[in-house]
């Protein structure tokens, strides 16, 4: 499956960069995560609650960020685990100023296995693209005032 989406921001790159890479934030900001752990450098451990839908599972893995260059980009790979399926994720963010604006982009593929891969791919785009919606206005939230 193959998702992308943005979205910009009235704030400098670097007040984004700061909050996409502080755990906390992203532990209130991101749909469905109950506890997201630092493990070690740019490596967290994550428990996720989705109810969407036919979709209801709790899911366990992990998260590494890599080929961070700070204030530009960076790259998720996701593994995690639940009861309905298994899924492999790899995103990209980049951040790009625009003024005084900063637009976010993503860009995710996965794999995925057990009953996820059987609702198939226009499901699960939608349900996606929905939690990126909520993710982005939650994230808005934190922006300094």
């Amino acid at each position: 499956m193959q998702f992308a989406g943005s979205h910009t921001f009235k704030a400098p790159r670097q007040v984004l960069w700061n909050l996409l890479n502080d755990p906390d934030v992203l532990a209130r900001t991101t749909p469905g995560i109950e506890s997201l752990e630092q493990t070690d450098a740019d490596q967290y451990q994550a428990v996720l609650q989705v109810k969407m839908g036919p979709i209801n599972s709790a899911f366990n893995g992990t998260l590494h960020v890599v080929d961070k260059s700070e204030p530009e980009s960076y790259r998720l790979l996701i593994d995690v685990d639940g009861k309905i399926g298994q899924i492999k994720a790899e995103g990209s963010v980049q951040l790009s100023e625009e003024g005084d604006t900063t637009v976010v982009n993503v860009q995710s593929g996965s794999q995925l296995t057990g009953r996820l891969a059987s609702m198939g791919q226009r499901l699960l785009s939608g349900v996606a693209r929905m939690f990126t919606n909520q993710f982005f206005k939650a994230l808005e939230k934190e922006l300094p005032r």
